[in-house]
């Protein structure tokens, strides 16, 4: 059976998303590998998500990975697979790959089909709509991914490469970045994160999210509540041939009219492609990208 309907925001789902995507930045030159999107209330990161999806406009993919933090289940430190038939959203059901959940369950056995974790995922939820509009009918590989661990994400990263090889798969890390600090101090962490992100060094990355964690930012719990996705996500990137990360955008909720920027949470989306190696952090000196809602709004 289909996984249980996912939430969706106020008003018309189809809507908001296709409003989102209408203010969302073009798409850039090359194909993406891999993104790296949010997954906060379409409100406050719904611009910066649609930003990150917009990349994947006219590409021809035959899956997408979507991997996400555990958010719900205590103690769970694994990598859940989803072995259901699909999530049914408010535009459809989206199919789900069995035969790639086979695979990845049989290349790595540190994975489990547990389905608990996937039961309210929120951060996997969001993402559904923009695969129904951008890459309608693709089936998609959803994968709790609860543990930090460097090496266990590594290893990971890598047996999901192996199944994805040949293919024109679409790997999707789903984070959002710093957590409850102020305004500033948010700018700060997430400026450092999404820089060792498209620079592709999981190391980099560890580091990064390290030293924010530990410069004394007020009510800074953490960089990234995805690190485990985001570390996987490198890895397979890395061995599927991504040389180069680009940032697409960023902004927090402190953006939002209705946002405390005494306590905020970051955003930000990146491309990851093959091409000429290096990282493009352009985006990093451009306004925060944050959706403003305008009369006749829709695709």
């Amino acid at each position: 059976m289909a996984r249980g309907a996912a939430r969706a925001a106020a008003g018309s789902p189809l809507a908001t998303v296709r409003a989102l995507l209408d203010q969302a930045l073009p798409p850039l030159a090359s194909r993406p590998i891999a993104l790296v999107v949010p997954h906060a209330g379409y409100v406050y990161s719904g611009l910066v998500a649609a930003d990150g999806w917009r990349q994947a406009e006219g590409q021809r993919y035959d899956l997408v990975v979507l991997l996400a933090p555990n958010h719900t289940v205590a103690g769970f430190s694994g990598v859940a697979v989803f072995l259901g038939s699909g999530f049914r959203t408010p535009l459809g059901v989206v199919p789900a790959g069995a035969a790639a959940a086979a695979a990845l369950l049989a290349a790595d056995p540190g994975c489990t089909s547990d389905p608990l974790p996937h039961e309210r995922e929120h951060a996997i939820e969001v993402q559904l709509p923009f695969v129904q509009l951008l890459l309608p009918g693709v089936p998609i590989l959803p994968v709790v991914v609860g543990s930090e661990d460097a090496d266990r994400a590594a290893r990971f990263g890598a047996a999901l490469a192996g199944v994805l090889a040949g293919r024109r798969a679409l790997v999707v890390s789903s984070s959002d970045l710093s957590h409850y600090p102020a305004y500033d101090d948010a700018v700060a962490a997430d400026r450092a994160v999404l820089a060792a992100i498209a620079r592709l060094d999981p190391g980099g990355l560890r580091r990064a999210i390290e030293t924010e964690e530990r410069a004394g930012r007020r009510g800074l719990s953490t960089c990234a509540c995805g690190a485990a996705p985001l570390l996987a996500t490198l890895a397979a990137a890395r061995a599927l041939g991504a040389t180069r990360g680009t940032v697409v955008s960023h902004a927090n909720s402190g953006d939002v009219p209705a946002g405390d920027r005494d306590r905020v949470v970051g955003y930000g989306a990146v491309s990851i492609t093959a091409g000429a190696p290096g990282a493009d952090l352009a985006a990093l000196d451009a306004p925060p990208h944050v959706f403003r809602p305008h009369p006749g709004a829709g695709r």
